[in-house]
Formats: structure tokens, sequence, C-alpha cells
């Protein structure tokens, strides 16, 4: 007498195929999933470093720009009639003061050149008294007094294309008259 052979074997094994199957599958779209956010999170962080170096790099063409009219042999008055020239600002040595209280829009100078990526670059120049020493604080620019011609303190703040980013320098420039 002959048999036929079952077929319970093969397709119990056709099950496990199937079902391992879909758990490499499910494993591989975690994994591609995983890599995406990766980066996509390393591409955003990429554009706010462009941004950055972006601002800085307008802020530090603002402060090239108010050094060259510094080295002019006129200058405009400091008294606060000329916008972005003004006397020593009572918190003008605090980062807090440059941040989030001062007008950048009506209270200092544009930068007139074009500059990739910088959606804007400004700059404010103070005149110091003869012998200021700077202010106090955590935040402060201090400084010995300087002897011979004028000293100045030039504030900058450059805005990344994005509007996101932005950067304040802070200098000071001795003018030898």
């Amino acid at each position: 007498m002959h048999t036929k052979p079952s077929k319970n074997g093969k397709q119990r094994q056709a099950g496990v195929a199937l079902i391992t199957g879909l758990i490499f599958l499910v494993m591989l779209t975690l994994i591609a999933l995983a890599a995406m956010q990766s980066t996509t999170l390393e591409e955003r962080m990429a554009g706010n470093s462009r941004s950055r170096d972006a601002a800085f790099q307008g802020a530090e063409a603002a402060v090239r720009a108010a050094e060259a009219i510094l080295e002019k042999p006129s200058l405009p008055p400091f008294n606060g009639s000329t916008v972005g020239y003004y006397a020593l600002l009572d918190n003008g040595a605090s980062a807090d003061y440059w941040k989030s209280t001062h007008n950048w829009a009506a209270q200092s100078v544009a930068y007139s050149g074009a500059l990739a990526g910088v959606k804007e670059a400004r700059f404010v120049i103070e005149a110091l008294p003869p012998g200021y020493g700077g202010s106090g604080g955590d935040d402060s620019l201090t400084f010995k007094a300087l002897s011979g011609g004028e000293v100045f303190r030039i504030t900058t703040r450059g805005i990344g294309a994005d509007g996101t980013s932005s950067v304040i320098l802070q200098t000071t420039f001795r003018r030898n008259v």
C-alpha cells in the first residue's frame, strides 16, 4: 500500500517563512526611518550653522565699515543727533541691552554692502570719554584707559538670511588724531 505524503510540514514551513520575512521587513523599515530622521536633523543643523556663520560675517563686515568711518578725517557728532553715533550709552557694555533693549531698526546704521546669506548688518558707534575704563558686570566690556587719541566702542549685529540667527559683536577702536 502506497500512502501520500502529508502537506502539513510544508504548509507550516511556508507560514514561518512568511512571518520571518514580515519581521525582517518591519526591522528594515524602522532602520530606514531612523536613518531618514537622523539625516533630516543633520541637514537642519548644517543649515543653522551656515546661517550663524553668515550672521557672523555680516556683523564682522559692519565692524569694518564702522572702523572705516572712524578713520576718516572728520566725524559726525556723537550726541544722538545722527542716528547710530552716540556718546557713552548707559547700558552699552551690557550684552542684554544689545540683545533685547536696543532698537536696532531705528537707532543704528545699516551696512551698505551686499553680503550673500545675510539679511541685515547694522552698527552703532559710541564715543567714550577720556580715561573711561568700562563698567562692571558679568557681561561687561572692560578695558584699561588708553593714552592718546580718542576711543570708541563699536557694536554690530548681523542677522542670517533665514532671520533666525543673529550675532552681536563689540570692539573698541582707538583713533589717533
